[in-house]
């Protein structure tokens, strides 16, 4: 039986199936047995954002009249704002998109706690990236103001199946946020809250690179967002912590990975 759940949530860009091999592996190693009492669910929710933006870029790329040049620099804006702006978008009208990436935070939940024996008392670690940072704070949210997915919308796409206080992340006792682009999202609104703390127990970690432009600190956002604690890292190795290749080292990054790794220990001791 597992004691401890740990969700991953991807970020921006063209989606990649193992995007969390990097980080598992380096947790394999860092908690050795301790690692088969840990429930590791990865969230997936990309492909459904995917395979328009795929369309999209064969449509345009092979139109023999279009002149397009820098195919990985363009290929990372369309993937990487695509995204985000298609979630924002799909929230605001037809929202089957933005509750399908709630729905497969809620699938994760669901499959942890079967590792868990069903105790819904044991703690959950979410480490998400850049996007992913905007799609966890979006759940917390709704998940406390029974919107979206908790709300009458999701009513209808869970079958008239109420989501648990598990679901609702009540029992989250670790966020950890690499990349955070959520100010990207909110620095135009005159009022930005965060979402009210799940519990107690709960604390926020948020590391960002200073060469990372879509990296960002949070503290500043507003007084609500005092519930997070600010890392700056250097993420990468020599070609990429010095420029915004940085943004996809996070995971790798020995600080962070050392973060984890001892939050995830500390919590599996005091349930020894």
């Amino acid at each position: 039986m597992s004691k401890i759940a740990l969700i991953t949530i991807h970020g921006m860009g063209k989606y990649k199936p193992k995007y969390y091999s990097e980080l598992e592996e380096k947790l394999k190693d860092k908690l050795k047995a301790s690692w088969s009492e840990v429930s590791f669910q990865p969230v997936d929710y990309g492909m459904d954002l995917q395979k328009p933006e795929d369309s999209l870029w064969e449509k345009i790329t092979s139109e023999p009249k279009n002149q397009i040049k820098d195919h990985t620099l363009r290929q990372f804006f369309l993937y990487g704002f695509g995204d985000a702006g298609s979630l924002e978008h799909s929230l605001q009208t037809d929202k089957n998109t933005y509750l399908g990436a709630q729905l497969s935070i809620l699938k994760a939940l669901q499959k942890a706690l079967i590792d868990l024996d069903g105790d819904t008392s044991k703690p959950v670690v979410i480490i998400a990236q850049s996007l992913g940072c905007q799609v966890i704070s979006n759940f917390i949210w709704d998940a406390k103001n029974n919107k979206n997915i908790f709300g009458e919308e999701g009513n209808a796409m869970l079958g008239g199946k109420v989501p648990t206080d598990f679901e609702r992340l009540n029992s989250l006792s670790r966020l950890i946020t690499t990349g955070c682009n959520i100010p990207v999202f909110v620095a135009g609104l005159s009022k930005r809250q965060c979402f009210e703390r799940p519990n107690p127990a709960f604390i926020w970690d948020n590391f960002y690179d200073a060469n990372d432009v879509l990296g960002w600190p949070l503290r500043q956002l507003d007084e609500s967002y005092d519930i997070v604690n600010d890392h700056p890292i250097n993420a990468g190795g020599i070609f990429t912590s010095w420029n915004i290749a940085s943004h996809g080292a996070y995971w790798g990054d020995k600080e962070v990975v050392d973060h984890l790794a001892h939050l995830l220990l500390e919590q599996i001791q005091t349930q020894a």
